[in-house]
């Protein structure tokens, strides 16, 4: 009996400190907002108009877009590895979230076949895919070289 008590009160301690991680973690990221969730239409205001067929960037600072959905596993695994980038970088690089399911013809447009799909947008210059699950590092020398042209 003692060692079920026992086993209960070490479950719920671990529950409790699973809640105070995930309460801390949201707030956190909604006073942030490291990285904005956006949809098609903000995409053509705030990136590039999608629609004409040619690349224009509109943002004055280098933009990493993340395509995904709720439903994929790398996805959700990727997605605190954004928010601790978008911090890191903030100022220099905007993070934005898409979801393929709510976006389609945004997703057809980039040919979004695998996600999650990360599209790095350069100032100046093509955006570039990558897709896949990678660790930080990569992602991070993914941006150095690409959007923040550091070797």
């Amino acid at each position: 009996m003692k060692k079920r008590i026992s086993i209960l009160l070490a479950t719920l301690a671990l529950m409790a400190s699973c809640n105070a991680k995930e309460t801390v973690k949201q707030s956190t990221s909604e006073t942030t907002k490291a990285v904005v969730e956006i949809n098609q239409q903000e995409f053509a205001e705030k990136i590039s108009d999608y629609t004409t067929g040619t690349w224009q960037m509109k943002n004055d600072k280098p933009v990493v877009v993340d395509f995904n959905a709720t439903w994929c596993g790398p996805c959700r695994r990727l997605a605190p590895v954004l928010e601790e980038l978008a911090v890191e970088y903030e100022g220099k690089v905007e993070f934005y979230s898409i979801d393929v399911d709510k976006n389609k013809p945004l997703a057809q447009a980039f040919q979004v076949r695998s996600i999650p799909m990360l599209l790095l947008c350069p100032v100046e210059g093509e955006p570039q895919a990558i897709v896949g699950l990678y660790p930080k590092e990569e992602i991070v020398k993914a941006i150095e070289y690409m959007l923040l042209k550091q070797e």
